[in-house]
């Protein structure tokens, strides 16, 4: 049985609303924990998109779809985990140059 197929253009055009969003969070002075999670969550949303709808995932077994999904699982927990140390690292890449 094959699904659909997918409309690249729509999901393209979804990625980069995604993307300007984003980059509009990051302008917005929130706390940095609630910006670095927004922005991770966006892009967790962005990555199963291009996953999904490119990478040809949904047609995989469901082994092959655990051994994606696992480890991405296990980076967003490690990600949430470090939120408080990336909240207060203050760099400063001109003087690092």
């Amino acid at each position: 049985m094959n699904p659909a197929p997918a409309n690249h253009s729509m999901v393209f055009s979804l990625l980069v609303v995604l993307a300007l969003i984003a980059v509009g969070i990051s302008q917005i002075h929130l706390s940095p924990v609630m910006n670095n999670l927004l922005v991770f969550a966006i892009a967790f949303v962005m990555a199963g998109l291009v996953v999904s709808q490119y990478m040809g995932l949904k047609i995989e077994g469901p082994l092959v779809v655990w051994l994606f999904v696992i480890p991405i699982v296990l980076f967003a927990i490690m990600v949430v985990l470090m939120m408080p140390d990336i909240g207060h690292v203050k760099v400063d890449f001109l003087k690092a140059l």
